[in-house]
């Protein structure tokens, strides 16, 4: 059935009308004439009938002047017209032809006429009206209108969007469902209305499913945008029945072609195999005349039974327990009662050899030597020491109990870090076989848990295709990306990670596939995750969480130096993989130790070392490329100066290349890195630490005052916690400037600064007087956390907030060299925060020379980072506000010499000489900052 009629043949479009006088008076009189299951539109024609009598008498009025024309209103479905039957919005019509017919029906349900004519009216519809008061004159009504004017937003952006999205829907109905499609699949033969209200009317009376109510609000609609709004949406919902409808009938099709399909093969195979029955009963009676051809067909035969006997004696080998070994005599029993054809024979043995093939009974496992457990965890990762001490006291455990129950370890940390390493090194230390399931994007629970065998194609889920793939129960499961499983109200594939890893639930795993409880207690399960917030509360309550810091410079050297740079000149041809016997070779590639710091330092910020293996691979593929002898130097002057900087790089007559630190920015380009931290802390603005899923970064705290009425605004994208940091702090630094000139006061906001800001502020009540101590009184506050597409939230910026409020109040910068990281409260306490190591990590690779932190937090710095680690950067403590405010803005911080950092961090107390990789680093990011993502 055609959804759509065709607009050329049931309607007449007239170009736009233009109202007479009359027409455009607010109020007429009018001759209404109710219609069934119809609407009149304005600028369409539309044909009824009404009794002949009843016509002339509408005539008769109009000519006696009690009525100035005709009005069509729709009659309301299953109502008498009479009372309130019919709507209250109609169209103004003009008659343009009426001609006599045979009454068939009686549309007004009343008494039929003598003659039994009837009249069929052609109307032009001219504009919409509301009906005000009715009077009934005989048979007719006659109705005070009032016109509705017609919207004239045709200008409107919005409307011609709405107009361009009606005319591609009702293209596509008419070319989709009308019987002459062809005529309208070239837009361009299709003409269509030269007004937007216009193409409303034809949608409404053209869209053959539309109800006369929906039709009815087509025409009440008097807002054009709006109009074309309801428009698009009746036509949309069109498409999609349509579309459902289309859908739902080939399903059946295809569905029937299927049966009649599978009947026909069945009975060809049935044919089939009576076929061969003869021919090998024939065989076997022919007897040695023909003993080459009967064993040949038998031998088919035996083929078939010998697979199922072989199966048989799989699962009888594989030791299954007592219920998986009914389920597997129960399939196999029904096995052998199928054809080879049959539709189910391939489903169920391939359901027998997955039961023969899993690991049913427990595999013995050698003792763990603890010894070599640790030489294999030094060997595979440097630093991490706290993580390789539990991982040790992990395995300790497992020796002495003999199993594998215990906590299920969850390594937390940013990426590059190393946890998948630090599983595989487990493994290797165990002696046991490592598997590694990636559960990024996972959004359903079949995925884990399997298909039932009920669907086509069902398989089972990833756990059980594990212990499959390595026939053993006791492996080293890893479970990557636990935090990156998708989740909504529909599939929460984490839920079903609460059986798998719960030691009290998981040695009776039932898989959907399997359908049979299955042993994971022997397995060891680690996890990884980069941000634990989004993993559930009760998952997470069944790991220990072991949080991995990111790496320190010389951490990330000795890396460069004894792994990625061989792996990466390996992979490059660069050095010549060796046996054990042989001796290694010289590689045809150095980095000197200058060279690796340096790019350490100015090329990466990050706290894992994916973003270094990179530069190191740029650096081995620019070195194959000067080895192979090609000409890069261009003809420009810079290409000559960079190839004259590169020449000392080699290749010298062995053929080898040395890189150096002066060398990389000829390889690498321009240095990662902003400029100075002096010129970026100005006045109102602070450098704070945070901490997030790829490690620490610098955080900079922006404020800024206008005159106003001590209105706060924080931008930022901030949650909720950071937002009342704020706050606090505001509140706070108001009540430090009230206690700043009272006797005792040991504030470092002096009586100067408190004068300065008093005259330098706008007065609200005219003047400022001396009791005022309130800093922003009469100013709009603004305090903004750049990269705002980023989201930030936590209680660690109060410090860093209150200082940038500070400098904005007295009107002077705070050091340039100093980070702080602590919260606030209202009494002025410094509290601890969490992410020490990140964050006093990551403001070393920022250049940053002092660090303030809070008291609270002292032993997590000597826990947690290597004392040569901190060299060339100062550990300041601080207990309450005022240290921080006196660091900041008192007077040893204005005298601090900030370019004799280097004498000063080998001069502290407690120190030893700093390192070769401290030192490189502190000349190089003195004055630089490398570029840190948020």
């Amino acid at each position: 059935r055609s959804m759509l009629a065709h607009p050329l043949k049931t309607t007449h479009v007239l170009p736009p009308v233009i109202m007479s006088p009359v027409e455009e008076a607010s109020r007429l009189n009018l001759v209404v004439l109710p219609v069934r299951n119809q609407v009149i539109f304005p600028f369409l024609r539309g044909s009824f009938e009404v009794p002949r009598r009843l016509y002339d008498e509408a005539q008769a009025l109009i000519d006696q002047g009690a009525a100035v024309g005709l009005g069509a209103i729709a009659l309301r479905p299953g109502r008498d017209p009479v009372g309130r039957a019919l709507y209250e919005v109609g169209t103004h019509c003009r008659v343009v032809s009426v001609d006599g017919t045979q009454d068939e029906g009686n549309q007004y349900e009343q008494e039929d006429e003598a003659d039994g004519t009837r009249a069929k009216i052609t109307v032009e519809g001219l504009s919409r009206f509301k009906v005000l008061e009715t009077k009934k004159l005989g048979a007719l009504l006659v109705a005070e209108v009032e016109i509705l004017p017609e919207d004239r937003a045709e200008d409107d952006v919005t409307v011609r969007a709405l107009v361009l999205s009606v005319q591609e829907k009702m293209t596509d109905l008419v070319t989709k469902t009308s019987e002459d499609s062809k005529i309208f699949r070239n837009r361009r033969q299709w003409r269509w209305p030269p007004s937007a209200a216009m193409l409303t009317s034809v949608v409404g009376a053209t869209l053959a499913q539309l109800t006369t109510e929906e039709r009815q609000k087509i025409l009440e609609t008097v807002s054009l945008r709006e109009r074309l709004e309801l428009v698009l949406d009746l036509l949309q919902r069109e498409s999609q029945a349509m579309k459902m409808s289309s859908e739902i009938s080939e399903g059946i099709q295809r569905s029937r072609e299927q049966e009649l399909r599978q009947m026909v093969l069945q009975r060809q195979a049935q044919e089939i195999q009576r076929e061969l029955q003869r021919l090998r009963q024939k065989a076997s009676r022919e007897g040695n005349r023909e003993e080459g051809q009967g064993e040949g067909a038998a031998g088919e035969e035996e083929e078939e039974e010998d697979e199922v006997a072989h199966l048989s004696e799989k699962i009888q080998k594989a030791c299954l327990p007592q219920d998986a070994m009914k389920v597997a005599k129960r399939e196999l029993k029904r096995l052998k009662s199928l054809q080879p054809h049959h539709p189910e024979y391939t489903s169920t043995h391939s359901y027998l050899e997955l039961l023969a093939s899993l690991p049913w009974q427990r595999t013995p496992q050698e003792k763990v030597d603890l010894g070599k457990a640790r030489q294999f965890l030094d060997e595979d990762h440097r630093g991490l020491e706290k993580v390789k001490l539990r991982l040790l006291e992990f395995l300790a455990v497992v020796q002495m109990r003999g199993n594998m129950k215990g906590p299920i370890l969850c390594l937390h940390g940013p990426p590059g870090i190393g946890k998948t390493s630090l599983g595989r090194s487990v493994a290797r230390a165990l002696g046991l076989k490592f598997h590694r399931i990636a559960l990024g994007g996972v959004r359903d629970e079949a995925e884990l848990r399997g298909h039932r065998r009920t669907y086509i194609g069902s398989i089972p889920g990833v756990i059980i295709q594990a212990f499959q793939t390595l026939g053993v129960n006791n492996p080293v499961i890893l479970l990557d990306e636990v935090d990156k499983m998708s989740q909504n109200s529909m599939f929460n594939p984490q839920a079903t990670l609460l059986e798998i890893l719960d030691p009290e639930q998981n040695d009776s795993f039932k898989d959907h596939y399997l359908n049979t409880p299955f042993d994971l207690s022997n397995a060891i399960f680690i996890c990884t995750a980069n941000d634990t917030s989004t993993i559930d509360r009760p998952l997470l309550d069944r790991m220990e969480v072991i949080d991995l810091s990111g790496y320190t410079v010389d951490e990330k050297v000795s890396i460069t130096t004894s792994h990625l740079l061989p792996k990466q000149r390996r992979l490059h041809a660069l050095e010549a993989e060796v046996s054990e016997n042989e001796s290694p070779k010289e590689p045809l590639l150095e980095l000197s130790g200058e060279a690796v710091v340096a790019l350490i330092t100015r090329w990466t910020a990050e706290s894992g070392v994916r973003s270094l293996e990179r530069r190191l691979a740029q650096i081995c593929r620019w070195a194959a490329l000067r080895l192979q002898g090609l000409d890069v130097q261009g003809s420009t002057g810079r290409d000559s100066l960079r190839e004259a900087a590169l020449a000392s790089a080699g290749p010298s007559e062995a053929g080898r290349i040395k890189v150096e630190a002066e060398h990389l920015p000829h390889i690498l380009g321009v240095e990662l890195f902003e400029a100075d931290i002096a010129e970026r802390l100005d006045v109102g603005v602070a450098m704070g630490l945070s901490v997030s899923s790829v490690g620490g970064q610098l955080l900079f705290i922006e404020a800024t005052k206008t005159a106003g009425t001590g209105r706060l605004t924080i931008t930022g994208q901030l949650g909720k916690v950071m937002t009342e940091s704020v706050e606090t702090a505001l509140s706070l630094l108001r009540s430090r400037f009230a206690l700043a000139r009272r006797p005792g006061s040991e504030s470092s906001l002096t009586d100067d600064d408190f004068f300065d800001f008093q005259t330098s502020r706008p007065a609200v009540s005219g003047r400022a007087t001396e009791g005022d101590r309130d800093p922003f009184k009469g100013e709009d506050l603004h305090v903004h956390f750049p990269a705002g597409g980023i989201p930030k939230d936590g209680p660690s910026a109060g410090v860093a907030v209150l200082l940038a409020l500070a400098s904005l109040a007295v009107n002077r910068p705070m050091r340039s060299d100093t980070a702080v990281t602590g919260e606030v409260t209202l009494r002025g306490h410094v509290l601890p925060v969490g992410g020490i190591r990140d964050k006093v990590l990551a403001a070393i690779r920022g250049g940053v020379r002092h660090v303030l932190l809070p008291l609270a937090n002292k032993r997590h710095v000597l826990e947690d980072i290597p004392e040569s680690s901190l060299q060339g950067v100062e550990i300041h403590y601080v207990k309450n506000v005022d240290e921080a405010l006196d660091w900041a803005f008192g007077r040893q911080g204005n005298t601090l010499d900030v370019v004799s950092l280097e004498s000063q961090g080998a001069a502290r107390p407690g120190h030893g000489p700093a390192s070769a990789a401290g030192a490189a680093m502190l000349a190089i990011g003195a004055a630089r900052m490398p570029m840190s993502r948020l």
